[in-house]
């Protein structure tokens, strides 16, 4: 019996399926030519309607999801969608219990920092090309499908959500910055202006509102701060592996790292974060900062197409991550747009769920909506282009495409690391958490707590290779160091092969 707790550290593959019945006389969905349903097909064996079971933590597109349900269910009217929406963290501890259970849903995405390799190799998942066609593969973007991030020995297993984007840019409140007496067409750029402006608002809100405002209780949120922002400083540091780029160690305790402490600690002692942040979730504080409590929120490109249908008045804009005193020595890092939406092998309805997939990336509804409202940019060929249109989103993208650059990922260049992360037990606390810690101020020492992590860290990561290489994988430490990776640089498939 493999350890469920392995399972999840991958937890996605996408859709095992069963071939659709070609002799149905109903329209097929896009890329679905040789492959058309009836209502029959998608019964259940009483007659009653298939339940699909979908869950994940999409909730800046919950109105846009539940809409395409309804029309997905009128022209399906044989399958009932039962759609369940939570936070990344709720997601996490809920698919543990489903999948230990033999009850998971039928289509679900892999949790954050988890790999696609070792659920294939553990048979949780299989491999949706004998079931999809040339023209349903051929809608997305180039790179869109590539081996160790939705493929998998050459096989797709899983489908992006959308464009992966940094998700750590920094909103600001207009309104707040003029009563403040602050231009809100000149954003900070640097440390020191970052914690001048949000002090300068929170005097200004005299309790009204504050400089900043998280979602404290999300650790996640804590961590990609602290790795995107102190990447750009040249920490080297990422979600692809614990080790730096830069330093080809487990280090959380450089220069650039306490540089972002130091001002995180600072924003604390000013006063400057919501009383509220630390006991909120990321939607919370987004639905606060739209009520005009805070200056600035970290947070995506998703939070666009919220607040200008929810919050059509509320006056924002958007900036990269202030820069330490020292300057740019790094880049935002970019991943390859990775593994979302999977079916479950423990699914009875396939057929239903490769209908679900090719209606929500082929369809004419979601994709292009999605895109419209300014949630996010999408991986399907034209829809970028034809229907991004809020200023806020093509903005995010410009700051992105300024500021980021492609980092290598050690799956595409040996998918036999994913039996590392298969071994890998992860430190607590992790460097968000402490980060969390410090701005709550139960931790007064980080450079303390962070060399211990980092030590930790280095020795769980380094044992978790050994373990992997003691199962027959064929690993080293070497598959996770790029010594002919450029901060500011993209890294490209020449550089993979200059490797080899």
């Amino acid at each position: 019996m493999k350890p469920y707790l392995r399972i999840i550290t991958s937890l996605l593959a996408v859709v095992s399926l069963i071939p659709l019945n070609a002799c149905s006389p109903a329209a097929s969905p896009p890329g679905d030519s040789a492959q058309s349903k009836s209502s029959a097909d998608t019964q259940g064996g009483d007659g009653a309607p298939v339940v699909l079971r979908v869950m994940d933590w999409s909730d800046s597109v919950k109105p846009l999801r539940d809409e395409f349900h309804k029309q997905f269910m009128e022209k399906y009217p044989n399958i009932k969608i039962e759609y369940t929406q939570l936070t990344v963290d709720q997601f996490k501890n809920t698919v543990l219990t489903a999948v230990k259970t033999n009850d998971a849903p039928d289509l679900f995405p892999v949790p954050t920092g988890m790999k696609l390799s070792t659920l294939v190799k553990d048979q949780w998942y299989q491999p949706l090309d004998p079931y999809i066609d040339d023209s349903f593969k051929n809608m997305f973007i180039d790179g869109t499908f590539q081996n160790g991030t939705t493929m998998v020995d050459g096989k797709i297993y899983s489908i992006p959500e959308a464009l992966s984007l940094p998700s750590t840019l920094v909103f600001y409140n207009k309104k707040l910055f003029k009563e403040a007496g602050l231009d809100p067409e000149k954003p900070p750029a640097t440390y020191a202006e970052f914690r001048e402006y949000a002090q300068k608002i929170t005097a200004a809100g005299k309790g009204k509102y504050y400089g900043i405002i998280e979602g404290g209780k999300q650790s996640n949120r804590w961590l990609s701060t602290l790795r995107e922002w102190s990447s750009l400083g040249g920490s080297g540091l990422n979600g692809n592996a614990p080790v730096s780029l830069a330093t080809k160690q487990a280090t959380y305790d450089s220069q650039p790292v306490l540089d972002l402490f130091n001002l995180f600690k600072g924003l604390a002692k000013d006063g400057s974060f919501h009383p509220k942040t630390m006991s909120i979730s990321a939607p919370e504080a987004r639905a606060l900062f739209a009520q005009d409590q805070a200056g600035f929120i970290i947070q995506g490109a998703w939070n666009v197409g919220v607040w200008n249908k929810d919050n059509p008045k509320l006056e924002y804009g958007v900036m990269a991550p202030p820069l330490p005193e020292s300057g740019r020595k790094g880049s935002l890092p970019l991943t390859n747009n990775g593994a979302w939406i999977g079916l479950s092998a423990q699914s009875k309805h396939p057929k239903e769920a490769i209908l679900y997939l090719k209606e929500f990336y082929g369809g004419d509804f979601f994709q292009p909506k999605r895109v419209e409202s300014g949630d996010s940019f999408s991986v399907v060929k034209g829809i970028n282009e034809k229907y991004a249109k809020a200023a806020q989103l093509k903005a995010y993208y410009d700051i992105v495409q300024s500021y980021g650059r492609t980092i290598p990922d050690p799956s595409v260049r040996n998918p036999e690391t994913a039996s590392v992360f298969a071994e890998f037990k992860d430190v607590h606390p992790d460097a968000g958490e402490i980060l969390s810690a410090v701005v709550s101020g139960a931790i007064k020492d980080e450079k303390d707590a962070l060399a211990q992590y980092s030590k930790q860290l280095g020795t769980a990561w380094n044992s978790a290779i050994e373990a992997a290489k003691g199962k027959g994988a064929k690993v080293s430490a070497s598959d996770f160091e790029f010594p002919n990776w450029d901060p500011m640089k993209n890294y490209t498939s020449e550089d993979y092969k200059a490797l080899k």
